[in-house]
């Protein structure tokens, strides 16, 4: 048990020893633009979703796009930087399903990926939290799972400020993560 508070304790002070960039806001339903937080629920069978914005609570809104398509949706703007290579972009995902990982046994079901830019100056980044088994792939693309097109999904990201991720990290470790992946 202490071993594993050492580790997420260790995780998460490499990202709180980075400084943050303002564009790490998560983005609006059709990725062209910055709000707080986001909420994406998808429903059995469906494509696209809803979406609940900052900006407009309690006026959920239909999804810009499928959460197949790569671009164009909140998600696939929200992970930039974990599905692709940016430069001044950190992050720790975790999963208890992680991608290419089979049989994993777990007492968790915590998925999730905290975002932090190395862009000196600011203090904001994201944190996604969801119920995709094996998503994000990072480094691979947006790639949604074609297996959890059936599936009923939620998504959301919330924009942090550095002095959260005690709190945050303190949530991790008792929730038990696995952590998938720090990307350095």
């Amino acid at each position: 048990m202490l071993r594993r508070s050492k580790l997420i304790v260790l995780s998460l002070s490499f990202l709180l020893n980075i400084t943050v960039s303002q564009n790490l806001k998560c983005k609006n339903n059709n990725d062209a633009g910055n709000v707080d937080w986001v909420i994406l629920y998808k429903g059995p069978t469906q494509a696209n979703g809803k979406v609940l914005l900052s900006t407009a609570p309690g006026n959920w809104e239909n999804g810009a796009a499928a959460l197949t398509e790569p671009r164009g949706h909140s998600f696939a703007g929200s992970l930039t930087g974990v599905v692709t290579n940016e430069a001044n972009i950190k992050f720790l995902a975790y999963n208890n399903v992680p991608p290419a990982v089979p049989n994993v046994q777990t007492k968790s079901n915590s998925k999730g990926v905290i975002i932090v830019s190395t862009t000196p100056g600011e203090n904001e980044g994201r944190w996604i939290v969801h119920t995709v088994p094996g998503f994000p792939a990072a480094k691979t693309g947006y790639n949604w799972p074609a297996a959890e097109n059936a599936k009923g999904h939620l998504l959301i990201c919330m924009t942090i400020a550095e002095t959260q991720i005690n709190a945050i990290g303190w949530s991790l470790d008792t929730t038990k993560i696995i952590l998938q992946i720090i990307q350095k």
